[in-house]
């Protein structure tokens, strides 16, 4: 199997468990506060299930991307500057989904309600933190992808939108913007993986 087949499986594979996993089997409302977060964590038995499922195919989905960045980047075209900035935050990225996955399901293993809690405040912070670096990421790689050609324009509009969201979301508040904008990640992410197993295929 060759790279690009790899790269396509591991954006559309990724996109689909980690969609299983955050909306099928994980019990907690990501909007409510780190106490409500805890509790409905600590007290559904499908919790690890749907923490491993949703950071593992988000995990899949950024080393997918990373893996497109990268050879944007070597490839030395003139979104390769844009696809550096990507990569780089994205490799970033990739070690903050690892440690977030580690204090979820720490909560989930919690022995007492205070560190649960504890726990997943510093998970909520951290996502906060990964929302914001990830529209950067979005961004950087919409620019890259509309300079270099290598996917449909539609992708590079689709990718810069949902950076913007993303970005926009971490600073107001507003109701659904997030969740609107990692649906538009993970949507990037599935078309993204499509093109790239079909050029293979062709």
């Amino acid at each position: 199997m060759g790279s690009s087949m790899q790269t396509g499986l591991l954006l559309v594979l990724g996109t689909i468990v980690s969609a299983i996993g955050w909306f099928a089997f994980y019990p907690a409302d990501g909007t409510a506060g780190a106490m409500e977060q805890a509790q409905a964590i600590m007290g559904a038995p499908t919790a690890k299930l749907g923490i491993l499922l949703g950071y593992g195919g988000m995990i899949a989905v950024l080393i997918g991307v990373l893996n497109i960045t990268r050879s944007m980047v070597m490839a030395g075209r003139a979104g390769s500057f844009y696809a550096n900035i990507a990569t780089v935050l994205g490799m970033a990225l990739v070690a903050g989904l690892i440690m977030g996955l580690g204090l979820e399901y720490g909560t989930a293993s919690a022995t007492s309600a205070a560190g649960g809690v504890t726990l997943m405040g510093v998970a909520i912070a951290g996502g906060a933190a990964a929302q914001l670096v990830l529209g950067i990421v979005m961004i950087m790689l919409g620019a890259g992808i509309a300079l270099d050609k290598n996917f449909h324009v539609g992708v590079a509009a689709i990718a810069v939108i949902t950076g913007g969201i993303l970005l926009i979301g971490s600073f107001v508040d507003v109701d659904g913007m997030a969740m609107i904008g990692w649906i538009g990640f993970l949507l990037t992410s599935l078309v993204l993986g499509a093109l790239t197993i079909r050029a293979k295929s062709a």
